[in-house]
């Protein structure tokens, strides 16, 4: 392919995605209705709660808002802004989803000892400017923020609004605040890859995954993680992509440190423009007791099969053709493996290997090419 037909595509590749991307409208929400959480409009944007960094709510409970229910945040330290004592709330877009932020809103007040006015920083620049500041009264105003820098436009990353209080005649003094609102527009893009199965197959001490896609745009490579408890994940191994396709393509990966017990796996692939995308989370249960007796690989090599044994020493294995016949062989075992050797060369074919495990007798079918 020549440049020019190179550019050409590159175009036709960009046109499409955008043609194909579609823009809606969002808002997202922290109401203080007896909790500090956030909603959204729209499921491709998540929302946090509220936290709070150096200040609590009073009573640990929630107040007279100025919609029903707010929160009023107490024990502000009696100087000027010191920027280490806020609330703060994040916004982030889903998948590769692209948002632009346009406007925050919040009510606010103030107790007569609570902070003499507020400002308004965000992690667009690293909470390093002021975007809102204002004084505080007695009774409820509203903070109208215009967000129109380039640092809130087309974002593919979290976002995060921090609210400081300053400058209180008393610690005890509260600064109130009620009715959160964050509006913009999201857009939508085309997935890099379309997954069509991810599994995690438990084996032994090891777990199969395995996941195939019937799709792929620009694709780079899949990334593997695993986690015990859903919140932190660590890296299982990194496989290659076909990059683009329109054919179902397959690929595998072998856990061999899984923990005892439940493990959470989850699967991201990365485009080659850097972009993540995360599959939900699926989950294997290693039973370290259950005996397991797998072929790898499979297809097998036709001088011998490599078998993974765990906790199946004593396991009686035997290879049969399709009609039952048994085929001669030696079994030379090592510490969780073995092989099964052949003095001549099987022809190729589908065999059946014949397993007996305490009384029991299960059949594995097995590819001989």
């Amino acid at each position: 392919m020549d440049k020019i037909a190179t550019i050409c595509l590159f175009i036709w590749v960009i046109a499409a995605r955008i043609a194909n991307a579609q823009t809606t409208p969002f808002s997202a929400l922290w109401s203080f209705e007896g909790n500090d959480n956030g909603s959204s409009s729209s499921s491709m944007v998540a929302v946090s709660g509220v936290s709070y960094v150096g200040i609590n709510k009073l009573f640990g409970t929630y107040q007279t808002g100025n919609v029903g229910q707010g929160v009023s945040l107490q024990h502000w330290a009696t100087t000027d802004c010191n920027h280490i004592e806020y609330a703060q709330f994040t916004i982030q877009p889903q998948g590769t989803a692209r948002f632009t932020i346009t406007s925050l809103s919040f009510a606010f007040s103030h107790s007569p000892t609570g902070p003499a006015f507020v400002t308004v920083r965000s992690s667009a620049d690293g909470f390093s400017s002021d975007i809102y500041s204002q004084s505080v009264g007695n009774s409820y105003q509203i903070a109208s923020i215009t967000l129109n820098g380039p640092s809130f436009i087309n974002q593919t990353s979290a976002i995060t609004f921090r609210i400081y209080g300053c400058s209180p005649t008393d610690s005890n003094g509260t600064l109130r605040l009620d009715e959160i609102t964050i509006n913009g527009t999201v857009t939508s893009a085309p997935l890099p890859v379309t997954l069509l199965s991810f599994t995690a197959q438990p084996e032994g001490d090891r777990v199969q995954l395995a996941w195939a896609t019937t799709s792929e745009q620009d694709a780079d490579y899949f990334l593997v993680e695993r986690s015990r408890d859903l919140k932190e994940f660590a890296t299982v191994g990194e496989v290659a992509a076909k990059g683009t396709t329109d054919s179902r393509q397959y690929y595998g990966l072998t856990d061999l440190n899984p923990q005892p017990g439940v493990n959470y796996y989850r699967l991201k692939q990365i485009d080659q423009d850097g972009t993540t995308q995360s599959f939900k989370p699926i989950e294997a249960i290693i039973r370290s007791d259950e005996p397991v007796v797998a072929v790898y690989p499979n297809p097998a090599n036709p001088d011998r099969i490599h078998l993974r044994l765990w906790n199946a020493d004593d396991a009686v294995i035997q290879l049969l053709t399709t009609m039952g016949q048994p085929i001669s062989g030696r079994l030379e075992r090592q510490s969780g493996e073995a092989e099964l050797v052949f003095d001549q060369s099987l022809p190729t074919g589908l065999y059946w290997l014949e397993v007996q495990i305490n009384s029991q007798r299960r059949m594995i079918n097995v590819l001989v090419h």
